[in-house]
C-alpha cells in the first residue's frame, strides 16, 4: 500500500513565493521579474489569485501550508 505524502510541488512553491508579496488589503505586488510574472499567471489560472490581483481563499490556504 502506497502512502501519498502531501508535499508541495515546485510550481506551488513558486506561486507561494510570489503571492507571499501581498499587503493587508490582499493585493499581490511584484517586481518586473519574468519568473514572477509566469508564477503570477499560473497563480491566477489555478485560482490562487483573482483576475483583479487579490489573494483568494485558496491562495491564503497555500500560504498557510508554506508558513
Amino acid at each position: 500500500m502506497a502512502i501519498k505524502h502531501n508535499t508541495p510541488n515546485a510550481n506551488e512553491s513558486d506561486i507561494a513565493r510570489v503571492i507571499g508579496r501581498h499587503y493587508g488589503d490582499g493585493a499581490v505586488y511584484m517586481t518586473q521579474d519574468e519568473n514572477q510574472a509566469t508564477a503570477l499567471s499560473k497563480a491566477i489560472s489555478e485560482g490562487f489569485v483573482s483576475e483583479d490581483g487579490f489573494l483568494t481563499r485558496k491562495g491564503r490556504e497555500l500560504l498557510v501550508r508554506f508558513g
